[in-house]
């Protein structure tokens, strides 16, 4: 099965898989074009307001805890904290945290 796209170009209207978002983000932080020190910082900079990609299926988020990004449906909103992906979650509840997650 073929990996699902998740980003379109706006400028070009092509569209990318993860793997080869972070082919191309490895390809430039070697040739010294992005000033992106991590894949999440490029992620973050291409689909911002100013980027020039956008999500194609489905909303994504950044981690409040953990920083990296994933799917909304994989995530749960905290109501003080904000987002937090299913690993972060586990790893504060499993040391007393209590969470406020919303429905």
């Amino acid at each position: 099965m073929d990996e699902e796209k998740v980003l379109r170009d706006i400028e070009t209207d092509e569209e990318f898989t993860m793997e080869e978002i972070k082919a191309e983000y490895e390809k430039l932080r070697s040739e010294g074009e992005t000033e992106a020190e991590t894949f999440n910082d490029y992620l973050i900079n291409i689909t911002d307001k100013n980027g020039t990609c956008e999500w194609i299926n489905e909303i994504q988020h950044k981690c409040e805890w953990c920083g990296d990004w994933d799917f909304e449906s994989e995530m749960k909103e905290e109501a003080e904290v904000g987002w937090l992906c299913q690993h972060c979650i586990l790893y504060l509840k499993s040391h007393g945290e209590t969470l406020y997650l919303k429905a």
